[in-house]
């Protein structure tokens, strides 16, 4: 084995973690949500992240600056990826099933590709995209043929919020690369991140104000915790790095293995017995997931 190669599954490690904790994490935002309102756990949650992001950054010697120049680019990132987008996913999760939200935030990968594409830093590989097509098709058998838990019409609203969610994650994994190489993973993590909190928390305050802070269960602030420092600063962190790495698709194309940690865990903690429909499916998924990462990254270099 060379050193690409066992780059390539330390990558794969790191970024299944991620999509582990997220993959639970549409579960423990579901519990949260009935004692925290969305919005308002939404802030707390990012006003943690930021702190524990800036003592990070701290404890590392990185400092905490940007140029002129970057100011705009950066604090357009933060804007999306932090306040827009959790904004926005929060209140889609809690208008649509979890069902419906796995198969729709399965289109960041799309997304992240095609806006890679379009930005010029991201070159267009057949290869990957048929992977990327082959993986949706596997998340959708994986949703569609679960136990009852999606369903459209209804819930069109939630939907629609999801499917923005996605883009606004994909065009988010595909922007920041432009300013990877000059910031590194983890300073320009922290820079959106703060600058994106401090445009969150006025847009949250009504929420904050009139949350009950009182009645909250101890199972609940644990869920905030882990939404925080696992999906948030962990996952933000190692989701970056990669981007940096080995480029947008072949790091967003794990988007699609959430729905797979999804069912096991239904399996494991609920006892909802898969259907052959979604075992397909996961195959499906592992397949194009196994496609993509398997080309050499195509990330194009700034000049």
């Amino acid at each position: 084995m060379d050193v690409r190669d066992r780059k390539q599954y330390l990558f794969d490690f790191l970024l299944m973690t991620v999509v582990t904790i997220w993959g639970f994490n549409f579960a423990v935002m579901k519990l949260v949500y009935r004692w925290f309102h969305p919005i308002a756990f939404n802030a707390v949650r990012f006003v943690i992240a930021s702190a524990v992001m800036v003592l990070l950054l701290k404890l590392l010697g990185i400092p905490l600056r940007i140029d002129r120049e970057d100011f705009r680019g950066i604090g357009r990132l933060g804007f999306v990826s932090n306040a827009v987008y959790p904004f926005v996913f929060v209140l889609g999760l809690a208008r649509t099933k979890a069902g419906n939200a796995a198969l729709f935030m399965a289109l960041t990968p799309i997304f992240a590709c095609l806006t890679g594409v379009f930005k010029k830093r991201e070159k267009l590989s057949p290869g990957v995209l048929v992977g990327i097509v082959i993986s949706l098709g596997g998340v959708m058998a994986l949703v569609l043929f679960g136990s009852g838990e999606v369903s459209f019409g209804m819930t069109w609203v939630g939907d629609m919020l999801m499917v923005t969610s996605a883009f606004l994650w994909g065009w988010y994994s595909a922007e920041q690369t432009r300013f990877l190489p000059k910031y590194g993973a983890i300073r320009l993590t922290v820079l959106t991140m703060l600058l994106g909190t401090a445009m969150l928390i006025p847009l949250s305050i009504p929420w904050v104000i009139s949350q009950d802070w009182s009645g909250i269960a101890s199972a609940a602030w644990i869920g905030l915790g882990y939404s925080a420092l696992l999906s948030i600063v962990y996952s933000y962190c190692i989701w970056a790095y990669a981007l940096s790495r080995i480029g947008v698709a072949h790091t967003s194309v794990f988007n699609n293995v959430t729905p797979i940690i999804a069912l096991i865990g239904g399996w494991l903690l609920l006892e909802e017995q898969p259907s052959a429909a979604q075992l397909m499916g996961v195959v499906l998924v592992l397949t194009g997931v196994f496609m993509v990462r398997s080309r050499k990254p195509t990330a194009v270099p700034d000049e």
